[in-house]
């Protein structure tokens, strides 16, 4: 008998009953055709890469096979007509044992890493409170402290004599100044 790795993805919003009574159709199947489910693990719901018949997720199921290419073939027939069934593929395998535990492995790990990165938020959710409360007392005492200082000192203004010409030297300094100022409003527009 030849080994053989099933992956196929079931449509993620089949009720339980559903989702069983398909499973174990399939699993007849291979029985009729003198094969054997030797080990079967589901890997859960998940993100699929694209949408797949409108759906971004899908439930993944493995399946290590012992049997012939008929039975193969009337599996895959089967996926094909199957509502239930959103993609599948099926590669052969040499030593399923061993394959099978790899799979079983890699599983575990990303399960403790979930599990692991589901924890600390929980426990860090309670320290960020408290450091929002800090920020709120600090923003407060810089208000405090802001109404306290005094208003920093004006400049003095440079001392010109009263003549007319030195009243319109002034003047053109502050249109200068003016049009300096509105160029460089202009630049600060054209940048954002």
């Amino acid at each position: 008998m030849i080994g053989y790795e099933t992956v196929f993805i079931t449509h993620p919003d089949l009720e339980e009953d559903v989702l069983k009574t398909s499973l174990k159709k399939f699993k007849d199947l291979i029985k009729k055709a003198k094969g054997k489910v030797v080990h079967e693990h589901l890997w859960g719901r998940r993100r699929m890469a694209y949408s797949i018949a409108n759906q971004k997720y899908g439930v993944y199921h493995i399946w290590y096979l012992e049997g012939s290419g008929t039975m193969l073939d009337e599996l895959q027939t089967q996926f094909r007509y199957s509502d239930e069934v959103i993609r599948f593929q099926t590669v052969r395998v040499e030593d399923l044992e061993e394959e099978s535990n790899f799979f079983s492995e890699m599983l575990k790990t990303q399960q403790e890493e979930e599990a692991a990165r589901k924890v600390p938020k929980v426990a860090d959710s309670e320290p960020d409170k408290d450091k929002d409360k800090d920020k709120d007392k600090d923003k407060d005492k810089d208000a405090d402290s802001d109404k306290k200082e005094s208003p920093e000192p004006v400049a003095e203004t440079e001392k010109t004599e009263e003549t007319p010409s030195a009243e319109k030297d002034q003047e053109n300094s502050v249109k200068e100044d003016d049009s300096e100022k509105s160029e460089s409003t202009q630049t600060e527009k054209t940048e954002a």
